[in-house]
């Protein structure tokens, strides 16, 4: 009850925060999330794929 209270009574420097408001920002953040993920296992993949095209000297 006291969540409920908190997103509908709260009241930020820029207006009224709306439950919406607050889902839309967890997707936004959840996308750029999974980006920086992607990027991240991309850059992984060319660094295993270099290391495979160059060998091993000895």
């Amino acid at each position: 009850m006291m969540n409920r209270i908190f997103l509908t009574a709260y009241q930020g420097p820029m207006g009224a925060v709306k439950s919406s408001d607050i889902g839309a920002s967890l997707r936004l953040m959840g996308k750029g999330m999974l980006g920086i993920f992607i990027v991240m296992l991309l850059i992984f993949l060319v660094i295993v794929i270099l290391n495979k095209l160059s060998g091993r000297k000895k």
